[in-house]
């Protein structure tokens, strides 16, 4: 089950993602009800978790 939480009349929730090199991460995100396939991660929390 997903649990988030409605700021300033935008729907968020937080997620965890994982990488097998830095561990865990956890972020808030704003969703975004026009999703078209593509996610995008803060420039920090690409490199915490050594992404390319």
């Amino acid at each position: 089950m997903m649990h988030g939480s409605v700021i300033g009349l935008q729907a968020r929730m937080s997620i965890i993602i994982q990488s097998p090199k830095r561990g865990e991460v956890e972020i808030e995100c704003v969703v975004d009800t026009g999703f078209e396939g593509f996610l995008t991660l803060p420039p920090a929390v690409i490199e915490q978790l050594q992404l390319p």
